[in-house]
């Protein structure tokens, strides 16, 4: 059976602990932006393709919060959570890459109301 690296279950990522291999399997469930930051910073998520999807569920969970119907107050929220997961590794190309991927998402959709800019970003980090 497979073991995935990173999934998204319940409003949550949970990710596999990579620096707990190859002695302990250990999930973590990673709730907010801050604890994605940090997950990324210190190596727990590895590998290009994880470390982008953790980075495009990372602005999930920084945007899940966001309480307005104004897209513009919307999008500035959703840039500042971008630049912030950016900044734990800035060299990190597939992070960036699915960052922007993100932020192009919400421009594509910016006509629907938020809830619906929100769950196209969910089905869009779930790609």
């Amino acid at each position: 059976m497979p073991v995935q690296t990173i999934t998204w279950r319940k409003g949550k990522a949970v990710i596999i602990d990579q620096t707990r291999l190859p002695h302990k399997l250990v999930y973590l469930d990673i709730e907010d932006v801050k604890s994605m930051w940090h997950a990324i910073k210190k190596l727990k998520v590895r590998g290009a393709p994880a470390i982008g999807v953790a980075g495009a569920f990372g602005a999930v969970l920084g945007i899940q919060n966001i309480n307005t119907d104004r897209y513009e107050i919307f999008k500035r929220r959703l840039d500042g959570v971008i630049k912030y997961l950016v900044s734990c590794r800035p060299t990190a190309v597939n992070l960036a890459w699915a960052l922007e991927r993100m932020r192009k998402c919400a421009e594509k959709n910016k006509a629907k109301n938020i809830a619906a800019i929100k769950s196209a970003l969910l089905k869009e980090a779930l790609k």
